[in-house]
């Protein structure tokens, strides 16, 4: 027996979250559904984005051109993450983790395993030397990658940094079926078997739906409702407020995003267009805010953070995206990437009007799982940092999640990556971040011994040069964002 479709969603809040949310819903639900917006002065977008490839096929859905969505949004390109600073004993030592393949597998065996065995020897060079990805982005070139499996370009791939104000214009205007108003929330009514009845503004208007989207920065809607509460994560990730604020830009800027440990917590550093998009993360109880503008030069745009996930996302006619049911310190990188998630599976999992439990549920398990990964990697980062100040003293003395441990002590041990399900990053992201941070495995796969060391070292030295050669090849960065139409 069919069940009736879903005749209205109601978005509240608005801001990068909600508009993602609302664009999508836009493309895959029949025109007879009402699709609005109720934008609250609280989620208006601010700051900058520094996202994954993955975002890319998101725009594909949208049919958002990327050149057009660059001018809006006053986008760069990204082609990894610089991390700086995270040992006080050598402040000058630093790792780029890029969106390529690093190296090739030899004989069967992940490369990986061969730049260990050559490491031991001195004969490697650094693990990144063999992402042409994380040799560009040092370099400050980029070139998109080849359709052409045979050549080097081929391993590319990359993401974009988008100011999010612009990010939201661009947005709005693949969706021009979705009405929007401006509104603050006044209230939130429940029925008595838990569901939202109604949003009730503040100019009195009540807002009816078959779905709500919670899509306010605090969950004003989704923690109203029976077992929405908030997972909290913050003693291993103890930053608790981001100050914000845009810099003159660098005539030359890099494609990376720019992470730089400090005492106080960690600076990001986001080229755009006219300007670099700078964010300090901080704890309040070691920093205060003025402490943080004074760290950042000037005026700085202050919001508050609390690590961690709601316990269902999904609950009743009720579903929450952003930070209404993720928020996670934006260290890996991967910002949009929970919202991304969230939309894609709401849209596989798409309700009936009259509710759907057992697709709440599996939405709220898948949620769950990427999280847990997601903030697993960001944990990942404060456990190997050597920094002696007090927040990062602080934060290695929380213990890290279960499968987190497992992870470290296989790779530390033999090389290994364990993957678990619903993860963002794939092995070759955590191989990098491992030895990028200084986390050597005690022994390699020993099938790699069956390559002649000599032979080993030649393959490895002809791909540095490869790669390198490559990267010189590419144009300036600066040069291939003027090159765009």
């Amino acid at each position: 027996m069919s069940r009736a479709p879903l005749t209205s969603v109601a978005v509240l809040g608005g801001g990068v979250a909600g508009w993602m949310t609302a664009a999508a819903l836009a493309r895959v639900l029949p025109a007879a559904c009402a699709i609005r917006v109720v934008e609250t002065a609280d989620a208006a977008p601010c700051g900058a984005l520094s996202t994954l490839p993955a975002l890319r096929g998101f725009h594909g859905l949208l049919g958002l051109d990327e050149a057009a969505l660059m001018r809006t949004a006053r986008g760069t390109f990204k082609l990894g993450a610089r991390y700086g600073g995270w040992t006080d004993q050598d402040p000058d030592r630093d790792h780029v983790e890029g969106f390529s393949d690093a190296g090739a597998n030899l004989d069967g065996v992940a490369f990986h395993h061969h730049w260990l065995r050559a490491a031991r020897r001195g004969e490697a060079g650094r693990y990144e030397d063999y992402s042409l990805a994380a040799v560009a982005g040092r370099m400050g070139r980029f070139a998109p990658p080849s359709e052409d499996p045979r050549s080097v370009l081929s391993t590319l791939s990359y993401g974009l940094h988008l100011d999010a104000a612009g990010y939201v214009a661009a947005l709005r205007a693949t969706a021009p079926r979705v009405a929007t108003r401006a509104g603050e929330i006044a209230d939130v009514v429940l029925a008595d078997n838990g569901a939202i009845a109604a949003v009730v503004l503040a100019d009195g208007e009540r807002v009816v739906a078959d779905l709500f989207v919670d899509a306010t920065p605090d969950g004003r809607l989704i923690g109203a409702t029976p077992g929405a509460a908030w997972i909290d994560e913050s003693a291993a990730l103890a930053c608790d407020r981001l100050a914000l604020r845009e810099v003159a830009p660098r005539a030359d800027p890099p494609p990376l995003t720019e992470f730089e440990a400090i005492p106080e917590g960690w600076l990001r550093r986001v080229p755009l267009r006219g300007g670099d998009a700078v964010t300090l993360a901080y704890a309040s109880g070691l920093t205060d805010d003025e402490a943080a503008r004074d760290i950042l030069g000037g005026e700085a745009t202050i919001v508050p953070l609390r690590n961690g996930r709601r316990q269902r996302a999904w609950s009743g006619n009720c579903l929450a995206v952003g930070p209404a049911a993720v928020q996670l310190e934006p260290l890996n990188g991967d910002d949009a990437q929970a919202i991304q998630s969230g939309v894609g599976r709401l849209i596989a999992l798409l309700p009936a009007a009259d509710g759907s439990p057992l697709a709440a549920t599996e939405y709220n398990r898948l949620m769950a799982e990427t999280f847990d990964r997601a903030r697993d990697m960001a944990v990942l980062r404060y456990v190997v940092a050597t920094r002696t100040d007090a927040l990062w003293t602080q934060a290695r003395q929380a213990e890290p999640s279960a499968t987190l441990a497992y992870k470290q002590a296989q790779f530390e041990s033999r090389g290994r990556v364990v993957l678990y399900d619903e993860e963002t990053f794939v092995e070759g992201a955590w191989v990098g971040a491992f030895l990028g941070h200084g986390i050597t495995p005690r022994r390699h796969d020993r099938l790699a011994d069956r390559l002649p060391a000599d032979q080993a070292e030649a393959t490895l030295a002809r791909l540095r040069g490869m790669i390198r050669q490559a990267a010189q090849a590419m144009p300036p960065h600066a040069e291939a964002l003027k090159d765009q139409p």
